[in-house]
Protein backbone atom coordinates (compact mmCIF):
# COMPACT_ATOMS: atom_id res chain seq x y z
CA UNK A 1 0.00 0.00 0.00
CA UNK A 2 1.26 3.48 -0.41
CA UNK A 3 2.43 5.63 1.86
CA UNK A 4 -0.50 8.13 0.95
CA UNK A 5 -3.17 5.31 1.49
CA UNK A 6 -1.09 4.36 4.81
CA UNK A 7 -1.69 7.82 5.57
CA UNK A 8 -5.62 7.90 5.37
CA UNK A 9 -5.82 4.82 7.45
CA UNK A 10 -3.90 6.36 9.90
CA UNK A 11 -5.76 9.36 9.98
CA UNK A 12 -9.42 7.29 10.06
CA UNK A 13 -7.36 5.14 12.99
CA UNK A 14 -6.52 8.32 14.94
CA UNK A 15 -10.43 9.46 14.46
CA UNK A 16 -12.15 6.39 15.77
CA UNK A 17 -9.92 6.28 18.80
CA UNK A 18 -10.00 9.59 19.65
CA UNK A 19 -14.12 10.02 18.98
CA UNK A 20 -14.45 7.23 19.85
CA UNK A 21 -13.15 7.86 23.27
CA UNK A 22 -11.47 4.71 24.97
CA UNK A 23 -14.45 2.86 26.15
CA UNK A 24 -13.30 0.55 29.13
CA UNK A 25 -10.22 2.65 30.10
CA UNK A 26 -7.87 1.88 27.79
CA UNK A 27 -6.37 -0.70 25.48
CA UNK A 28 -6.40 -3.95 26.65
CA UNK A 29 -3.88 -6.58 25.48
CA UNK A 30 -2.18 -9.92 26.71
CA UNK A 31 1.03 -10.18 28.93
CA UNK A 32 2.40 -13.08 28.57
CA UNK A 33 4.95 -15.04 31.02
CA UNK A 34 7.86 -17.00 29.76
CA UNK A 35 9.31 -17.07 26.36
CA UNK A 36 8.78 -19.82 23.78
CA UNK A 37 11.38 -21.27 21.44
CA UNK A 38 13.08 -18.78 19.06
CA UNK A 39 12.41 -15.83 21.53
CA UNK A 40 15.33 -13.67 22.03
CA UNK A 41 15.31 -10.85 24.32
CA UNK A 42 17.18 -7.44 23.28
CA UNK A 43 16.52 -4.42 25.30
CA UNK A 44 13.20 -2.91 27.16
CA UNK A 45 10.56 -2.81 24.33
CA UNK A 46 8.82 -0.11 26.14
CA UNK A 47 11.25 2.39 25.33
CA UNK A 48 9.96 1.67 21.72
CA UNK A 49 10.91 1.86 18.55
CA UNK A 50 11.49 5.45 16.69
CA UNK A 51 8.56 6.68 15.57
CA UNK A 52 7.92 6.60 11.35
CA UNK A 53 6.88 9.75 10.01
CA UNK A 54 3.52 8.74 9.06
CA UNK A 55 3.11 7.55 12.83
CA UNK A 56 4.65 10.26 14.00
CA UNK A 57 2.25 12.40 12.40
CA UNK A 58 -0.25 10.39 13.65
CA UNK A 59 0.55 10.62 17.47
CA UNK A 60 0.67 14.40 17.17
CA UNK A 61 -2.63 14.21 16.01
CA UNK A 62 -3.67 12.72 19.74
CA UNK A 63 -5.13 15.13 22.28
CA UNK A 64 -1.99 15.38 24.75
CA UNK A 65 -4.14 14.10 27.78
CA UNK A 66 -4.52 10.92 25.86
CA UNK A 67 -1.04 10.46 24.14
CA UNK A 68 0.29 7.95 27.25
CA UNK A 69 -2.57 6.28 27.05
CA UNK A 70 -1.95 5.63 23.22
CA UNK A 71 2.01 5.18 23.61
CA UNK A 72 2.06 1.56 23.68
CA UNK A 73 -0.28 1.35 20.63
CA UNK A 74 1.87 3.10 18.54
CA UNK A 75 4.91 1.28 19.72
CA UNK A 76 3.34 -1.54 18.82
CA UNK A 77 2.12 -0.44 15.35
CA UNK A 78 5.97 1.04 14.74
CA UNK A 79 7.17 -2.42 15.94
CA UNK A 80 5.75 -4.31 13.04
CA UNK A 81 6.09 -2.15 10.20
CA UNK A 82 9.50 -1.77 11.18
CA UNK A 83 10.81 -5.30 12.63
CA UNK A 84 8.59 -8.01 11.02
CA UNK A 85 10.31 -10.19 8.56
CA UNK A 86 7.98 -10.19 5.61
CA UNK A 87 6.58 -6.23 5.33
CA UNK A 88 4.45 -7.53 2.14
CA UNK A 89 2.77 -9.62 4.79
CA UNK A 90 1.41 -6.18 6.53
CA UNK A 91 -2.06 -5.06 5.39
CA UNK A 92 -2.41 -1.73 6.78
CA UNK A 93 -5.83 -1.87 6.51
CA UNK A 94 -6.37 -4.83 8.19
CA UNK A 95 -4.05 -3.65 10.97
CA UNK A 96 -6.58 -0.41 11.38
CA UNK A 97 -9.86 -2.65 11.09
CA UNK A 98 -8.51 -5.25 13.60
CA UNK A 99 -7.22 -2.91 16.09
CA UNK A 100 -11.33 -0.81 16.26
CA UNK A 101 -12.48 -4.63 16.32
CA UNK A 102 -10.50 -4.73 19.51
CA UNK A 103 -11.53 -1.66 20.71
CA UNK A 104 -15.22 -2.25 20.41
CA UNK A 105 -15.01 -5.79 21.26
CA UNK A 106 -13.09 -4.87 25.18
CA UNK A 107 -17.17 -3.07 25.62
CA UNK A 108 -17.96 -6.48 26.69
CA UNK A 109 -21.54 -6.16 25.14
CA UNK A 110 -22.21 -9.03 22.40
CA UNK A 111 -24.32 -6.45 20.17
CA UNK A 112 -21.65 -3.73 20.15
CA UNK A 113 -19.79 -4.79 16.92
CA UNK A 114 -17.58 -2.92 14.50
CA UNK A 115 -18.48 -4.63 10.72
CA UNK A 116 -16.23 -4.06 8.02
CA UNK A 117 -17.20 -3.27 4.40
CA UNK A 118 -18.37 -7.17 3.64
CA UNK A 119 -19.62 -7.34 7.07
CA UNK A 120 -21.50 -4.39 6.66
CA UNK A 121 -23.31 -5.42 3.23
CA UNK A 122 -24.60 -8.86 4.87
CA UNK A 123 -25.99 -7.01 8.19
CA UNK A 124 -29.53 -6.41 7.20
CA UNK A 125 -30.20 -8.62 3.98
CA UNK A 126 -32.62 -10.94 5.52
CA UNK A 127 -34.74 -7.52 6.37
CA UNK A 128 -34.78 -6.46 2.81
CA UNK A 129 -36.95 -8.58 0.60
CA UNK A 130 -34.93 -11.25 -1.09
CA UNK A 131 -31.27 -12.70 -1.61
CA UNK A 132 -29.38 -15.48 -2.42
CA UNK A 133 -28.48 -18.05 -0.02
CA UNK A 134 -30.10 -21.42 1.39
CA UNK A 135 -33.19 -19.65 3.35
CA UNK A 136 -32.49 -19.62 6.58
CA UNK A 137 -32.39 -17.10 10.16
CA UNK A 138 -29.18 -17.43 11.50
CA UNK A 139 -28.38 -15.45 15.39
CA UNK A 140 -25.67 -14.97 17.16
CA UNK A 141 -25.34 -16.92 20.66
CA UNK A 142 -22.62 -17.16 23.01
CA UNK A 143 -20.10 -16.48 19.96
CA UNK A 144 -21.91 -19.16 18.11
CA UNK A 145 -23.95 -18.47 15.31
CA UNK A 146 -26.99 -20.68 15.35
CA UNK A 147 -29.63 -21.35 13.52
CA UNK A 148 -33.13 -19.80 14.33
CA UNK A 149 -34.92 -21.72 11.54
CA UNK A 150 -35.70 -21.62 7.46
CA UNK A 151 -37.22 -18.81 5.87
CA UNK A 152 -40.15 -21.06 4.85
CA UNK A 153 -40.95 -24.61 4.16
CA UNK A 154 -39.77 -24.15 0.93
CA UNK A 155 -36.34 -23.29 0.77
CA UNK A 156 -33.61 -25.26 0.86
CA UNK A 157 -32.41 -24.89 4.51
CA UNK A 158 -35.91 -26.55 5.24
CA UNK A 159 -35.38 -29.01 2.49
CA UNK A 160 -32.04 -29.98 4.72
CA UNK A 161 -33.28 -30.26 7.74
CA UNK A 162 -32.30 -27.45 9.42
CA UNK A 163 -34.51 -26.66 12.74
CA UNK A 164 -33.67 -24.52 15.43
CA UNK A 165 -31.39 -24.31 18.01
CA UNK A 166 -28.43 -25.88 15.25
CA UNK A 167 -24.72 -24.65 15.97
CA UNK A 168 -23.43 -23.32 12.60
CA UNK A 169 -19.37 -25.43 13.22
CA UNK A 170 -17.97 -24.66 9.67
CA UNK A 171 -18.82 -23.80 6.18
CA UNK A 172 -16.78 -25.08 3.38
CA UNK A 173 -14.50 -26.51 5.66
CA UNK A 174 -13.79 -23.42 7.73
CA UNK A 175 -14.26 -23.12 11.00
CA UNK A 176 -16.20 -20.05 12.40
CA UNK A 177 -16.45 -20.87 15.88
CA UNK A 178 -16.50 -17.58 17.01
CA UNK A 179 -16.32 -15.64 13.72
CA UNK A 180 -18.14 -12.35 13.63
CA UNK A 181 -22.04 -13.61 12.51
CA UNK A 182 -21.64 -11.60 9.43
CA UNK A 183 -19.32 -13.27 7.95
CA UNK A 184 -20.64 -16.45 9.17
CA UNK A 185 -23.83 -15.39 7.28
CA UNK A 186 -21.26 -13.92 4.33
CA UNK A 187 -19.96 -17.39 3.66
CA UNK A 188 -23.13 -19.33 3.35
CA UNK A 189 -24.68 -16.76 0.77
CA UNK A 190 -23.85 -17.32 -2.56
CA UNK A 191 -24.53 -17.22 -6.37
CA UNK A 192 -28.11 -19.32 -6.96
CA UNK A 193 -27.17 -22.72 -8.34
CA UNK A 194 -23.89 -23.17 -6.08
CA UNK A 195 -22.92 -25.56 -3.38
CA UNK A 196 -22.31 -24.94 0.04
CA UNK A 197 -21.02 -27.53 2.57
CA UNK A 198 -22.39 -26.60 6.29
CA UNK A 199 -21.25 -28.50 9.27
CA UNK A 200 -23.82 -28.62 12.00
CA UNK A 201 -23.61 -29.83 15.97
CA UNK A 202 -27.48 -30.41 17.44
CA UNK A 203 -27.12 -29.78 21.08
CA UNK A 204 -30.41 -32.13 21.88
CA UNK A 205 -28.77 -34.92 19.69
CA UNK A 206 -25.38 -34.42 20.75
CA UNK A 207 -24.33 -34.92 17.03
CA UNK A 208 -22.39 -33.38 14.03
CA UNK A 209 -23.48 -33.87 11.05
CA UNK A 210 -22.69 -32.35 7.44
CA UNK A 211 -25.28 -30.82 4.62
CA UNK A 212 -24.39 -30.30 1.29
CA UNK A 213 -26.98 -27.40 0.32
CA UNK A 214 -27.81 -25.80 -2.93
CA UNK A 215 -28.30 -21.78 -2.79
CA UNK A 216 -30.77 -20.21 -4.48
CA UNK A 217 -32.74 -16.87 -4.71
CA UNK A 218 -34.75 -16.64 -1.42
CA UNK A 219 -37.94 -14.70 -1.75
CA UNK A 220 -38.91 -13.33 1.70
CA UNK A 221 -42.49 -13.06 2.55
CA UNK A 222 -42.24 -11.68 6.16
CA UNK A 223 -45.94 -12.16 6.77
CA UNK A 224 -49.11 -15.26 5.60
CA UNK A 225 -51.66 -16.52 7.18
CA UNK A 226 -53.91 -19.74 6.56
CA UNK A 227 -57.53 -20.25 7.88
CA UNK A 228 -57.53 -23.44 9.69
CA UNK A 229 -60.16 -25.96 9.24
CA UNK A 230 -61.47 -25.60 13.31
CA UNK A 231 -62.60 -21.80 11.90
CA UNK A 232 -58.77 -19.77 13.41
CA UNK A 233 -57.00 -17.77 11.48
CA UNK A 234 -53.04 -18.48 11.45
CA UNK A 235 -50.67 -15.72 10.74
CA UNK A 236 -47.05 -15.67 10.63
CA UNK A 237 -44.55 -13.28 11.00
CA UNK A 238 -40.93 -14.86 10.18
CA UNK A 239 -39.30 -11.00 10.20
CA UNK A 240 -39.71 -7.29 10.96
CA UNK A 241 -38.48 -5.78 7.85
CA UNK A 242 -39.55 -3.32 5.78
CA UNK A 243 -42.70 -4.88 3.88
CA UNK A 244 -44.04 -6.73 7.01
CA UNK A 245 -46.62 -4.16 7.96
CA UNK A 246 -48.17 -3.98 4.12
CA UNK A 247 -47.79 -8.17 3.79
CA UNK A 248 -49.53 -8.54 7.34
CA UNK A 249 -53.04 -5.85 6.09
CA UNK A 250 -52.80 -8.32 3.13
CA UNK A 251 -53.01 -11.52 5.16
CA UNK A 252 -55.80 -9.51 7.69
CA UNK A 253 -58.07 -8.82 5.03
CA UNK A 254 -57.66 -12.34 3.46
CA UNK A 255 -58.59 -14.22 7.02
CA UNK A 256 -61.25 -11.60 8.40
CA UNK A 257 -63.60 -11.98 5.13
CA UNK A 258 -63.85 -15.91 6.16
CA UNK A 259 -64.88 -14.50 9.82
CA UNK A 260 -62.69 -16.41 12.02
CA UNK A 261 -63.28 -17.05 15.65
CA UNK A 262 -59.73 -16.50 16.45
CA UNK A 263 -56.83 -15.32 15.56
CA UNK A 264 -52.86 -17.30 16.31
CA UNK A 265 -49.87 -14.64 15.95
CA UNK A 266 -47.02 -16.87 15.77
CA UNK A 267 -42.99 -14.83 16.16
CA UNK A 268 -41.52 -18.50 16.51
CA UNK A 269 -38.20 -17.92 15.49
CA UNK A 270 -38.68 -14.46 14.60
CA UNK A 271 -35.11 -12.96 15.54
CA UNK A 272 -36.70 -9.26 15.41
CA UNK A 273 -36.04 -6.57 12.37
CA UNK A 274 -36.61 -2.85 12.92
CA UNK A 275 -38.46 -1.10 15.72
CA UNK A 276 -40.94 0.91 12.90
CA UNK A 277 -42.17 -2.35 12.04
CA UNK A 278 -43.35 -3.91 15.45
CA UNK A 279 -44.56 -0.33 16.37
CA UNK A 280 -46.71 -0.59 13.30
CA UNK A 281 -48.00 -4.51 13.60
CA UNK A 282 -49.15 -3.55 17.26
CA UNK A 283 -51.07 -0.73 15.88
CA UNK A 284 -53.09 -3.31 14.19
CA UNK A 285 -54.06 -5.27 17.47
CA UNK A 286 -54.17 -2.24 20.13
CA UNK A 287 -56.12 0.76 20.28
CA UNK A 288 -53.72 2.75 21.73
CA UNK A 289 -51.06 2.20 24.10
CA UNK A 290 -47.53 2.29 24.61
CA UNK A 291 -45.09 -0.79 22.23
CA UNK A 292 -42.21 -0.87 24.33
CA UNK A 293 -40.24 1.79 27.00
CA UNK A 294 -36.53 3.23 25.87
CA UNK A 295 -34.10 2.94 28.47
CA UNK A 296 -30.91 5.20 28.17
CA UNK A 297 -27.90 5.03 29.90
CA UNK A 298 -28.73 7.51 32.28
CA UNK A 299 -32.35 5.08 33.61
CA UNK A 300 -33.93 7.91 32.19
CA UNK A 301 -37.54 6.48 30.51
CA UNK A 302 -38.78 7.37 26.98
CA UNK A 303 -42.32 5.68 25.58
CA UNK A 304 -42.22 4.86 21.99
CA UNK A 305 -46.43 4.49 21.38
CA UNK A 306 -47.28 1.63 18.85
CA UNK A 307 -48.53 3.29 15.14
CA UNK A 308 -51.64 3.13 13.82
CA UNK A 309 -52.70 2.09 10.36
CA UNK A 310 -53.56 -0.84 7.43
CA UNK A 311 -56.46 -3.30 8.98
CA UNK A 312 -57.31 -3.27 12.79
CA UNK A 313 -58.27 -6.23 14.81
CA UNK A 314 -59.02 -4.73 18.07
CA UNK A 315 -61.45 -7.34 19.32
CA UNK A 316 -60.69 -10.89 17.51
CA UNK A 317 -59.70 -13.21 20.88
CA UNK A 318 -55.45 -13.63 20.16
CA UNK A 319 -53.26 -16.14 20.77
CA UNK A 320 -49.07 -15.28 20.22
CA UNK A 321 -46.75 -17.94 19.79
CA UNK A 322 -43.52 -17.72 21.11
CA UNK A 323 -39.89 -19.98 21.83
CA UNK A 324 -36.54 -19.37 22.45
CA UNK A 325 -36.12 -18.17 18.48
CA UNK A 326 -38.04 -15.15 19.45
CA UNK A 327 -36.09 -12.40 19.85
CA UNK A 328 -35.94 -8.31 19.94
CA UNK A 329 -39.13 -6.96 18.26
CA UNK A 330 -40.79 -10.28 18.53
CA UNK A 331 -40.15 -9.84 22.36
CA UNK A 332 -41.37 -6.01 22.12
CA UNK A 333 -44.38 -7.02 20.18
CA UNK A 334 -45.47 -10.05 21.85
CA UNK A 335 -44.55 -8.30 26.13
CA UNK A 336 -47.07 -5.32 25.01
CA UNK A 337 -49.55 -8.03 23.56
CA UNK A 338 -49.06 -9.56 27.27
CA UNK A 339 -49.16 -6.27 29.31
CA UNK A 340 -52.36 -5.01 27.83
CA UNK A 341 -54.23 -8.18 28.18
CA UNK A 342 -54.47 -8.32 24.56
CA UNK A 343 -53.70 -12.18 24.25
CA UNK A 344 -52.06 -14.86 25.94
CA UNK A 345 -48.47 -16.09 25.01
CA UNK A 346 -47.98 -19.71 24.32
CA UNK A 347 -45.05 -21.58 23.66
CA UNK A 348 -41.39 -21.46 25.60
CA UNK A 349 -39.37 -18.56 26.75
CA UNK A 350 -38.04 -15.62 24.80
CA UNK A 351 -35.07 -15.83 23.57
CA UNK A 352 -34.20 -12.12 26.08
CA UNK A 353 -33.02 -9.75 23.79
CA UNK A 354 -33.97 -6.22 24.75
CA UNK A 355 -30.66 -3.98 24.22
CA UNK A 356 -31.09 -1.44 21.42
CA UNK A 357 -28.51 -0.50 18.94
CA UNK A 358 -27.59 2.29 16.18
CA UNK A 359 -25.69 1.42 13.41
CA UNK A 360 -23.58 4.17 12.34
CA UNK A 361 -22.11 3.89 8.49
CA UNK A 362 -18.18 5.23 8.41
CA UNK A 363 -16.65 6.87 5.30
CA UNK A 364 -15.25 3.49 3.64
CA UNK A 365 -18.49 1.66 4.16
CA UNK A 366 -17.40 0.07 6.87
CA UNK A 367 -20.17 0.33 10.06
CA UNK A 368 -20.64 0.01 14.32
CA UNK A 369 -23.32 -0.93 16.22
CA UNK A 370 -23.42 0.48 19.06
CA UNK A 371 -26.10 -0.60 22.27
CA UNK A 372 -27.32 2.43 23.22
CA UNK A 373 -30.29 2.02 25.19
CA UNK A 374 -33.07 -0.91 26.46
CA UNK A 375 -36.41 -2.11 25.59
CA UNK A 376 -38.90 -3.08 28.69
CA UNK A 377 -42.19 -3.72 27.70
CA UNK A 378 -45.23 -1.21 28.49
CA UNK A 379 -45.47 -2.03 31.84
CA UNK A 380 -41.68 -1.88 33.08
CA UNK A 381 -40.40 -5.42 32.86
CA UNK A 382 -37.18 -5.85 31.64
CA UNK A 383 -36.36 -8.38 28.39
CA UNK A 384 -32.92 -8.15 28.01
CA UNK A 385 -30.81 -11.44 29.57
CA UNK A 386 -34.60 -12.47 30.97
CA UNK A 387 -37.13 -12.87 28.08
CA UNK A 388 -40.68 -13.25 28.12
CA UNK A 389 -42.50 -15.97 30.17
CA UNK A 390 -45.96 -17.42 28.10
CA UNK A 391 -48.86 -17.43 29.63
CA UNK A 392 -48.94 -20.99 28.76
CA UNK A 393 -45.45 -22.91 28.80
CA UNK A 394 -45.77 -26.01 25.84
CA UNK A 395 -42.40 -27.49 24.85
CA UNK A 396 -41.84 -28.72 21.15
CA UNK A 397 -39.37 -31.40 21.37
CA UNK A 398 -37.12 -33.08 18.94
CA UNK A 399 -39.59 -36.09 18.25
CA UNK A 400 -42.15 -33.68 17.51
CA UNK A 401 -40.13 -32.06 15.05
CA UNK A 402 -39.28 -35.46 13.48
CA UNK A 403 -42.83 -36.53 13.68
CA UNK A 404 -43.96 -32.80 12.15
CA UNK A 405 -46.49 -32.18 15.57
CA UNK A 406 -46.74 -28.94 16.71
CA UNK A 407 -48.43 -29.03 20.64
CA UNK A 408 -47.77 -25.39 20.80
CA UNK A 409 -49.98 -24.65 18.03
CA UNK A 410 -52.74 -27.03 19.04
CA UNK A 411 -52.35 -25.88 22.17
CA UNK A 412 -53.04 -22.05 20.87
CA UNK A 413 -56.09 -23.22 18.91
CA UNK A 414 -57.73 -25.38 21.72
CA UNK A 415 -57.53 -22.35 23.87
CA UNK A 416 -59.26 -20.32 21.34
CA UNK A 417 -61.45 -23.03 20.66
CA UNK A 418 -62.56 -23.44 24.28
CA UNK A 419 -61.76 -26.81 24.47
CA UNK A 420 -59.43 -28.47 27.03
CA UNK A 421 -55.99 -27.69 26.99
CA UNK A 422 -53.40 -30.74 26.68
CA UNK A 423 -51.47 -32.14 29.56
CA UNK A 424 -48.39 -31.08 28.28
CA UNK A 425 -49.26 -27.68 28.99
CA UNK A 426 -47.78 -26.22 31.86
CA UNK A 427 -49.21 -22.68 33.39
CA UNK A 428 -46.54 -20.52 35.08
CA UNK A 429 -47.37 -19.83 39.08
CA UNK A 430 -48.14 -15.94 39.12
CA UNK A 431 -45.12 -13.68 40.55
CA UNK A 432 -46.37 -11.71 43.63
Amino acid sequence: MKNSGRGLLLGLLVFLLVVGAFVGGGVAGWLVSGMVPGDQVGGNPFSGPTPTALTYQAQEEVPEELREQFQLFWQVWDLLEQNYYDPSGIDYQQMTYGAIKGMVDSVGDDYTLFYTPAETGVATTHLQGDYEGIGAYISEQDGYAVIQGPVNDDTPAAKAGLRQGDIVMEVDGVDVVGMVLEEVIARIKGQAGTDVDITLYRPEEQREFTVTITRTRIEIKSAEGEMREDGVAYVRVSVFGDTTADELDATLEELLSQNPSGLILDLRGNGGGYLNAAQQILGRFLRSGDATLEEDRDGNRGALPVLHGGVQVYDLPMVVLVDGGSASASEITAGALQDYERAILVGEQTFGKGSIQNVIPLEDDASVRITVAHWLTPKGRQIQDVGLTPDLIVARTPEDYDAEIDPQLDAAAAYLLGNPLPPSVVTPTPKP
